[in-house]
């Protein structure tokens, strides 16, 4: 990760005559994606929150952003801002004995991802980099619902849990473009990880996000 991070500095501080023989590009990319989360900590705290919390959340987000780039013949660097939302789920907890509960916590993030595609041919690629991220909002939703009829009601409210504000995530992808002219349309499974806890200060046990989506780029 380290050499990753200098080498977008290098990138960034490069001589002009290294700048002059690549050219200039743009673009936007969009993902739907599956949020997981892990735990790290106490041991028994980590298996109460890995019995609590369901591996991945049931729900789908959409994670977008816009981005310039320098294309050389086999790799380029780019960097970009966008937004990005993460979430975990619990099981359903039994609140008595007509009743149980479902909560679902859903963290908006600003990103300023920074990239290399490298090349592997004229048309497969691998994508790895580090996204920067701003925690923007956090909300909970509590679903209530009733096992004799199936009837539910929720409410979303304010989530003012201690969260850090910032983190870091580690993405990789590997992709394929589907068109190669111009303007250009890649499509890419990507994985990311947060490398910071998700709260904030010392606490017993701490949750680590990470998201696996399908991303569509449409580049110049």
């Amino acid at each position: 990760m380290r050499f990753l991070i200098c080498l977008f500095f290098i990138f960034l501080f490069s001589s002009s005559e290294i700048f002059a023989s690549g050219k200039l590009g743009f673009g936007v990319r969009f993902s739907p994606n599956f949020s997981f989360v892990s735990f790290e900590g106490d041991e028994l705290r980590v298996k109460i929150n890995e019995d609590l919390y369901k591996s991945f959340a049931a729900s789908i987000l959409i994670n977008g952003e816009v981005f310039i780039e320098k294309k050389f013949p086999k790799v380029a660097f780019g960097f970009g801002i966008g937004y990005k939302s993460l979430s975990e789920q619990t099981e359903a907890i039994i609140l008595n004995i007509a009743e149980e509960q479902t909560l679902s916590y859903t963290h908006d993030y600003g990103t300023i991802p920074m990239y290399m595609r490298l090349k592997l041919t004229k048309r497969i690629f691998i994508r790895t980099g580090v996204t920067s991220l701003v925690n923007l909002r956090n909300r909970l939703n509590t679903l209530i619902t009733n096992t004799n009829d199936g009837s539910s009601s929720s409410v979303t409210s304010s989530d003012d849990k201690d969260y850090n504000i910032f983190n870091i995530s580690g993405d990789f992808g590997v992709g394929y473009t589907l068109v190669n002219s111009k303007i250009a349309i890649d499509i890419e499974p990507v994985f990311s990880k947060n490398l910071i806890g998700l709260f904030e200060g010392d606490v017993d046990v701490n949750a680590f996000q990470s998201s696996l989506g399908f991303s569509m780029t449409i580049r110049y």
